[in-house]
């Protein structure tokens, strides 16, 4: 089941939050920075053991200090968005997969991921959610797996972009 909420991440009980990374997985600004703060000090020296991650990866780490909301964070490095001519979607699209393919590795039934690459790193968001979303259902279909899938956003209007892209979504498939 994929759905859109207009929540906090930190809302949901779920099995991982998904944290929209840089690709040194250290605290950046915005969610990243949320993220690393709720889950406290422990988070960023596990990173540290990773090391830097390319665009369109993704890795998962235990949640610490968000234990007991969720026991695992997915580290997602999505693209910054340049001028849309340098692979930006692809990026993303491969974004998205690799949470999907992590989650599933590590037997997750449920994760809620944010707008990602929307916020410092300037994707326009309906592009965004047209690429997320069927990336998406497109990696769970293929996988044949059930999991809850939670797209949960603070922003108004991030929230009236992803809603409408996933009800055209849910449109074209009852087609």
């Amino acid at each position: 089941m994929i759905k859109v909420v207009q929540q906090n991440l930190f809302s949901l009980n779920v099995d991982a939050i998904v944290n929209s990374a840089n690709v040194s997985l250290l605290a950046g600004s915005g969610i990243c920075g949320v993220i690393h703060k709720n889950a406290g000090k422990e988070l960023e020296k596990y990173c540290k053991t990773i090391g830097k991650q390319d665009y369109g990866s993704a890795v998962i780490t235990p949640s610490f200090n968000l234990s007991p909301l969720c026991k695992y964070i997915i580290h997602a490095c999505g693209p910054r968005y340049l001028d849309g001519q340098r692979g930006e979607a692809e990026l993303l699209d491969l974004t998205h997969q690799s949470i999907i393919k992590v989650a599933i590795a590590n037997n997750l039934k449920s994760i809620v991921i944010p707008p990602i690459s929307t916020g410092v790193y300037r994707f326009p968001v309906e592009q965004a959610a047209q690429i997320a979303i069927q990336a998406v259902a497109k990696t769970l279909l293929l996988s044949n797996y059930e999991m809850d899938v939670y797209f949960a956003m603070k922003d108004a209007d991030k929230y009236l972009t992803y809603s409408e892209i996933w009800k055209k979504s849910i449109e074209i498939k009852s087609q």
